[in-house]
């Protein structure tokens, strides 16, 4: 790209942005962290603005990070991010940008409330069996959520960020419909919740918290992701159609067949998530149950650069953020949007230093050129 400034005094510089032919890790590290404490500044900034004490309050978000009970908690919440961030990193890697790992939670909180209420209304599941068809229902369903807009994109071409974006809301709203409706609770005094889920249907099966076993789902399905992704010939095809669909279809690879395995798997670990979050955090489902968790899972999977093995530190980084973000409301008075807002700010920087990796800008000065 050439950009040629018109004015008198800029009338003989050129400003050339070109591709980078290569970067340097450190250089990719360095751009990354610099995004991220730009983001905390111009935060600091706003909440300077609303009169708050910047100092305390990331002094609070620290704290989050240091203190035990607190990082257990961040962990918690870690939980459903990572594994929807685990999901996307197998769509991204295909180039299937699937915004819809929101959704997809949803439907796994649904399958799993589902299995629950056939055990406790009609006993159709026995007790022991419980909590593991709950596992494999929200896969299911989270991977069918995902599998339609993967078909649409391999047969029919249809956006994949449109189709996975409309069904975050489809989603969401069914649930608001079962919950408000026939999955509503009928000796919950007219609340909108399900029945609470029995001990044995809950991730506190493991020594009483639902860190430890969710935790173990979390990191058996980061190696699951690394394997699939490093030693699988679906791995393989799904890396080739990424990097290049012409040379995918030299290379005799079936499109359609990748596209949607690859979309059944991504939207199968997000769903994942949803069960996390019932069957871990809640204890039963409620009306927006998921505070954002897919959509934070976005960043989280572009923040570790699509490393499985990153996506885990990363989520309990916007875990503790969470669990900072509900400190703050209660002992600053700041609105809970002041996370959203630094979610924002990071995803916002992050495109900016992804933009500064892959660009450089050559000014040309009467033939003089200079890099930066």
């Amino acid at each position: 790209m050439v950009i040629k400034l018109s004015s008198r005094f800029f009338k003989q510089y050129t400003v050339k942005i070109e591709k980078r032919l290569e970067y340097s890790r450190k250089f990719a590290i360095l751009t990354t962290i610099t995004s991220i404490l730009i983001a905390f500044g111009v935060a600091g900034i706003a909440l300077s603005i609303l009169g708050v004490d910047v100092v305390v309050a990331y002094t609070q978000v620290l704290t989050v990070f240091t203190k035990l009970p607190l990082l257990i908690e961040a962990i918690k919440y870690a939980i459903p991010i990572g594994l929807a961030a685990l999901g996307l990193n197998i769509a991204f890697r295909m180039n299937f940008w699937n915004i819809g790992a929101e959704g997809q939670i949803y439907m796994g909180m649904f399958a799993s409330t589902g299995i629950v209420l056939l055990h406790v209304y009609y006993g159709l599941i026995p007790e022991y069996l419980v909590l593991i068809t709950m596992i494999v229902a929200s896969f299911i369903a989270g991977g069918a959520w995902c599998t339609l807009p993967a078909i649409l994109k391999a047969k029919m071409k249809v956006n994949e960020i449109l189709t996975t974006l409309m069904m975050n809301y489809v989603a969401i709203y069914f649930i608001d419909f079962l919950i408000y409706g026939p999955w509503r609770d009928p000796k919950g005094y007219g609340f909108p919740l399900s029945v609470p889920f029995p001990s044995y249907a809950k991730l506190t099966i493991l020594f009483g918290d639902s860190v430890y076993l969710g935790s173990i789902l979390l990191l058996t399905m980061a190696m699951v992701v690394f394997l699939i992704l490093k030693y699988s010939k679906l791995g393989f095809e799904l890396r080739v159609i990424g990097e290049s669909l012409e040379t995918a279809r030299y290379a005799g690879i079936n499109f359609v067949k990748a596209i949607t395995l690859g979309g059944f798997i991504s939207g199968g670990i997000a769903g994942l998530g949803g069960l996390a979050i019932v069957s871990g955090i809640i204890g039963r489902l409620r009306p927006r149950a998921s505070a954002g968790y897919g959509y934070t899972a976005i960043i989280v999977t572009l923040l570790s650069a699509l490393n499985p093995w990153l996506i885990i530190p990363t989520s309990i980084f916007f875990g503790g953020l969470f669990v900072a973000g509900n400190m703050l409301q209660a002992t600053l008075n700041i609105p809970g949007a002041t996370i959203d807002m630094l979610q924002a700010l990071i995803f916002l920087f992050l495109l900016f230093g992804e933009l500064i990796k892959r660009y450089k800008l050559r000014i040309v000065v009467r033939g003089v050129s200079v890099e930066h």
